[in-house]
């Protein structure tokens, strides 16, 4: 961006988060969370970065039939659109689970490793409060070292981020972006999808 002085502001560095809302969504997540909830009867879970909750095994492609299909296809038509594979066509793969959260469920903060891009849809929210998706500033701590009260004009949130759950929302992001879930306060449950979005394009392919 140039001025009339021919001054430039390059803003450089930047780190997307693109937020999505699927259109008459309430099918789909009413399908989703019946399959999710079945799923929760018969699968262990894991525990990894969840403080409390449900995880299940990554492997939802295999059993949330054609409406989980339609998520990880929204997901990757996201992240083909906002990315630039210079001329080339790209393949991804996605590894995919579900979270299932009651009152007081949270998610430390963990970055998702091996991966390009990570997504998260939400299925139900439930009523109360909490359970926002924050992002940390990869800048910290030098951005806040020498002058803490001072903030870059025009670019954005620095230190953190929050973005509240809303049904039917996917919200999409760099996998190295370090992220938590704040801890869930509310009635009913709170179910979400989560994915790691990998890239197999031929540059990428080892022979």
């Amino acid at each position: 961006m140039t001025d009339a002085l021919g001054r430039r502001t390059l803003r450089l560095f930047a780190t997307p988060v693109i937020i999505d809302q699927l259109a008459d969504c309430e099918p789909l997540n009413a399908e989703l969370a019946n399959a999710i909830l079945q799923r929760r009867q018969s699968d262990p879970g894991l525990l990894l970065s969840n403080q409390g909750g449900w995880q299940s095994n990554h492997d939802l492609q295999a059993w949330a039939g054609e409406t989980g299909r339609r998520i990880l296809d929204h997901a990757t038509a996201l992240a083909t659109e906002n990315t630039d594979a210079e001329g080339s066509s790209i393949d991804w793969t996605v590894d995919a689970w579900a979270n299932v959260s009651a009152a007081g469920a949270s998610n430390r903060a963990h970055v998702h490793g091996g991966a390009f891009w990570s997504a998260v849809y939400y299925v139900e929210v439930g009523d109360g409060d909490g359970g926002a998706l924050v992002l940390y500033d990869p800048r910290m701590p030098g951005l806040r070292m020498h002058a803490p009260s001072l903030r870059f004009k025009d670019c954005g949130s620095e230190v953190v981020a929050s973005i509240s759950p809303r049904s039917g929302r996917m919200v999409l992001f760099p996998a190295w972006l370090s992220h938590s879930v704040e801890p869930w306060e509310g009635s009913g449950t709170r179910i979400s999808i989560a994915m790691n979005i990998r890239s197999t394009t031929t540059s990428d392919k080892k022979d």
